[in-house]
């Protein structure tokens, strides 16, 4: 690794992720839409947020899984990342990768490369007492897997490599905890409830909507090109942020997903 990339070039690279991204789910016939801080950026900047650094993504939990069943097969070049794909993942979610990059984080991971976050849109209870219970337990199984993934096999920090040792015993236990949260998820099948959210992109009761909003799709400008988004992102955007169209005070815009990034 010797070219550290800048933010110009890492965001260009992901945007050729993302028009790949694009085009393998316009062939496939599949539904997704911009996400989070990534949607709102297409809705009240035409694009990125200018302090943002990342790309998120949600898919329909049946669309999600046919994305996975066939995308790593027949992608040239940028590969989709779970723990189905790699024990070592650290998050239960699915991350769209460049293999020809790599990522330096603060802890000292340096097995990926630029990302997309790609997120599953799964059902969940209809009312806010349930959901509030659902996510609560989804938030404590999402820390104990990443507490349980094996960092002394990323990292090239001295600490977090004899920490993670340390803790290595409870590796197995990693397919424990994620069988609990697919079971947990599984409670509500994505349709058969009257609301939905994609619980795994951390914004807790965040995305808690009615499931017709996942439903309807419509194509936004994000950087000059097209891309799918949610044609009721208000309803969305609304129940995430609030005043979404009002941007937060300059100490309140924070980034920084990526450390450094070099050409692998």
């Amino acid at each position: 690794m010797t070219e550290i990339l800048d933010s110009a070039q890492i965001r260009q690279r992901q945007l050729e992720m993302l028009d790949r991204f694009c085009d393998f789910c316009a062939s496939k016939g599949l539904n997704y839409s911009l996400s989070g801080g990534s949607l709102l950026g297409a809705v009240r900047h035409k694009g990125f947020i200018p302090w943002d650094d990342d790309v998120d993504l949600m898919m329909p939990r049946p669309d999600y899984e046919r994305f996975l069943s066939s995308f790593n097969s027949e992608s040239d070049h940028f590969k989709a990342l779970n723990f189905r794909v790699d024990p070592d993942f650290p998050r239960p979610f699915t991350k769209i990768t460049d293999p020809g990059t790599r990522i330096v984080a603060r802890n000292g991971i340096s097995k990926y490369g630029i990302f997309l976050d790609l997120f599953p849109i799964d059902g969940q209870p209809d009312s806010e007492e349930e959901t509030a219970r659902y996510v609560a337990e989804y938030e404590r199984l999402n820390r104990l897997f990443y507490k349980k993934t094996p960092l002394y096999r990323m990292s090239d920090n001295l600490l977090v490599k004899v920490k993670s040792a340390l803790r290595s015993p409870f590796f197995p236990q990693r397919e424990e905890t994620m069988g609990k949260i697919e079971r947990l998820i599984g409670e509500y099948p994505f349709g058969s409830t009257g609301f939905a959210g994609a619980v795994m992109g951390g914004s807790r009761m965040g995305t808690h909507v009615p499931v017709g909003v996942f439903k309807e799709f419509t194509l936004m400008e994000f950087e000059g090109r097209e891309v799918s988004c949610i044609k009721d992102f208000d309803t969305y955007l609304t129940r995430m942020y609030g005043d979404y169209m009002t941007p937060p005070p300059p100490r309140e815009r924070r980034t920084g997903h990526f450390g450094k990034v070099y050409r692998a």
